[in-house]
């Protein structure tokens, strides 16, 4: 769940949708299989995007597309998103 929202409402919507459990109340961001975090968070752990050449063709990339991969294997919310979080998102997936 992508969304510009408090990471608490975020949650809470997450809970009763079912993309988390409700049985996690020891630390309701993160589990052993599951995480939740804002925008900013997420941008930290892999350290954004730049600027690369691939192909002789200047292209945006993830900076740390392993540590990328690490936390969307977890991610269940992405709160207070902007929407270059989403890019970030779509890209890394792609």
């Amino acid at each position: 769940m992508v969304t510009g929202d408090n990471l608490d409402t975020a949650v809470a919507i997450a809970k009763d949708t079912g993309i988390i459990p409700h049985d996690n109340d020891s630390d309701k961001y993160s589990s052993s299989r599951f995480r939740c975090m804002t925008g900013v968070e997420f941008r930290k752990h892999f350290g954004g995007i730049r600027k690369d050449i691939i192909d002789g063709e200047e292209k945006e990339v993830i900076n740390d597309i392993h540590a990328f991969r690490e936390i969307v294997k977890e991610l269940r919310v992405l709160a207070r998103s902007t929407p270059m979080d989403k890019y970030i998102l779509c890209l890394g997936l792609k």
